[in-house]
């Protein structure tokens, strides 16, 4: 099985360790100490919740509309992408070259974005509706090629799990769900 595929309530965390993901740092306290502990750095980034138990949405997040869209969708909606069994809920990139594509500043400006900020981070938006989103713990991992290791851990994903995880919603287009439609 591979690390991205680690099921929640096993020892998730340790898994993806072992496959070389860094940091494990609540999204409240990233945002408290505004990412300094993350690399500039290309990469992937995931959030993981490793808990079992059922999750609890709100029904308005703290994400902030941008380009006129509204980032919540109704409870039902987030019931229907849970991924049961499963640890991470999103996997993201930063690819580089500029400052504004390294690990540092892409996970800072997503955290931003779910703190109900205007910038420029659509992806994820799920994630900021979960009750437990700030508690949860975020993890990276430097690479040279952050967008075929995303696609790579997406596809490992979606061969264990049948779906990709809750909070990744790209069609097969590559275009998110909402933008550009």
């Amino acid at each position: 099985m591979s690390a991205i595929a680690c099921a929640a309530g096993s020892d998730c965390i340790a898994t993806l360790r072992a496959a070389g993901f860094e940091g494990f740092v609540s999204a409240r306290d990233l945002r408290r100490e505004d990412c300094a502990g993350v690399p500039r750095d290309t990469g992937v980034y995931v959030m993981v919740r490793e808990s079992g138990a059922a999750p609890r949405f709100n029904p308005r997040g703290t994400a902030a509309f941008w380009r006129g869209m509204d980032p919540n969708v109704k409870s039902e909606a987030l019931a229907e992408r849970w991924v049961a069994g499963a640890c991470v809920l999103y996997v993201g990139r930063a690819r580089g070259p500029g400052v504004r594509s390294l690990l540092q500043q892409r996970i800072k400006r997503w955290l931003r974005f779910g703190e109900g900020r205007n910038v420029a981070h659509w992806g994820g938006r799920y994630v900021w509706q979960l009750a437990d989103a700030y508690a949860l713990p975020i993890a990276w991992k430097p690479c040279a090629d952050a967008a075929g290791e995303e696609a790579a851990l997406l596809a490992a994903f979606e061969q264990a799990y049948g779906a990709p995880p809750f909070a990744n919603l790209r069609h097969e287009s590559g275009v998110e769900e909402g933008e550009g439609e």
